[in-house]
């Protein structure tokens, strides 16, 4: 059985660079993943690249609108979630949606990442620092989200990690 299997997984920020690394592995390893983008992102091409089993939708994080309408739209995909990926390219990433929050199933997990060549972002102490390509720390932040659902299964956002590459 694959190691996702059953898995539903949110990647906010995953059209590209680190979220389409960890979209691509999630799928790979059986999950239904939804995946968005801003609006330089280039959605067809996500949605080539990670397969069938995603669904790829635009989100602009910046406008609280698009951020509310984010909810309902996951709702409506794919339910309840398992995993919530919540990726910055550039800087930190911002606060995970209230709305995802709420769908998180019990024991789900909640991995922020981000890859800044800010020197103010890096000089922060992360929990974890993944250096490498995007599919190293892509491996990082699933093994980090499958490691919070094994430790606090009984929580319902059970882990806020911050990584950086």
């Amino acid at each position: 059985m694959p190691k996702y299997a059953g898995r539903k997984a949110v990647v906010v920020g995953g059209a590209d660079g680190l979220g389409l690394a960890i979209a691509k592995r999630l799928v790979e390893g059986g999950a239904e993943v939804l995946v968005t983008g801003g609006p330089a992102s280039d959605l067809a091409e996500a949605a080539a690249e990670v397969g069938p089993a995603a669904h790829v939708i635009g989100c602009e994080t910046a406008d609280p609108a698009a951020v509310a309408a984010l909810g309902p739209a996951v709702a409506g995909r794919l339910g309840g979630i398992d995993h919530l990926f919540v990726h910055a390219e550039n800087g930190l990433p911002p606060a995970a949606p209230p709305g995802l929050l709420r769908l998180l199933r019990e024991g789900g997990s909640v991995v922020l990442t981000a890859s800044s060549a800010d020197p103010a972002v890096n000089s922060l102490a992360p929990l974890v620092r993944c250096r490498g390509s995007a599919d190293e720390a892509a491996r990082t932040a699933l093994r980090l989200a499958a490691e919070t659902s094994r430790t606090h299964p009984d929580s319902l956002t059970s882990l806020t990690r911050t990584e950086r590459i």
